[in-house]
Order: C-alpha cells, then sequence, then structure tokens
C-alpha cells in the first residue's frame, strides 16, 4: 500500500471516501481544456495555452486522488497533488513528474509573477 501520512499529517490532502462522480467530472473537464490550449498556441498566445493545457493537466491528476480516496487541500493544492503522485506513481516515473512539477512551478509563475507588474512572466519550456 501506498503511504500518504505524511501529506496527511501536513493537511496537504484529506482522506475521504471515492466517489466516481468526482473522477469523472474532472476527466470530463480535460478534453475542453486540451483544445483551448491548443488553439491558443495556434494563435500565438503561448503562455495562456501553457495555463489551459496545465489545467486540463490538472484535472485527471486530481481525478487519480479522488479515485483513490483523497483530495487535495485548498491551499497548495496543485503542489500537493505533484507529491501525491510522486508518492503513488513511485520511482519508475519520477522523470514524468519531475516534468511535471517544473510544469507547476512555470504555471504559477505565468499566473502570479506578472500580476500587477508591467511586464509579463517569461516563458519558458518545462522539459
Amino acid at each position: 500500500m501506498t503511504n500518504y501520512s505524511r501529506l496527511l499529517e501536513d493537511k496537504r490532502i484529506q482522506r475521504e471516501p471515492a466517489a466516481r462522480a468526482q473522477v469523472n467530472q474532472q476527466l470530463a473537464a480535460c478534453p475542453a481544456g486540451s483544445r483551448d490550449g491548443a488553439r491558443g498556441l495556434l494563435a500565438g498566445e503561448h503562455e495562456w495555452a501553457y495555463t489551459i493545457a496545465y489545467n486540463a493537466m490538472l484535472l485527471a491528476w486530481r481525478a487519480v486522488t479522488f479515485s483513490d480516496g483523497y483530495r487535495p487541500a485548498t491551499t497548495g493544492g496543485h503542489a500537493a497533488v505533484v507529491e501525491f503522485l510522486r508518492i503513488r506513481l513511485g520511482a519508475s516515473c519520477a522523470d514524468a513528474v519531475q516534468i511535471i512539477d517544473r510544469m507547476r512551478r512555470q504555471r504559477h509563475r505565468i499566473i502570479f509573477d506578472a500580476s500587477g507588474t508591467s511586464r509579463p512572466a517569461k516563458f519558458a519550456r518545462p522539459f
């Protein structure tokens, strides 16, 4: 069994009964986000396309946590989902989870670092 005790102790996730409706809701929202992200890329709006694609993937990652009977915290939830995946997927997927975590940090910079400034956040590829 996978050990999420540290995430539970730090209140980064909480236990809840796995609900198929939550999983389905997260997965149903993914395709629209992926299409919108692709359209943004074609229109040259790289940062927003990246953010939209990231959010579509986040919904899929959250579906994994819900399917295992956990819910990420409201504060710091994106980082909690990445750590959850790191534990759940194990060493064999460490490179993929590292890319996911870089994507999370990049999305954070796009959304928050440029907020309230006159310059846009610098876009960088995660891999």
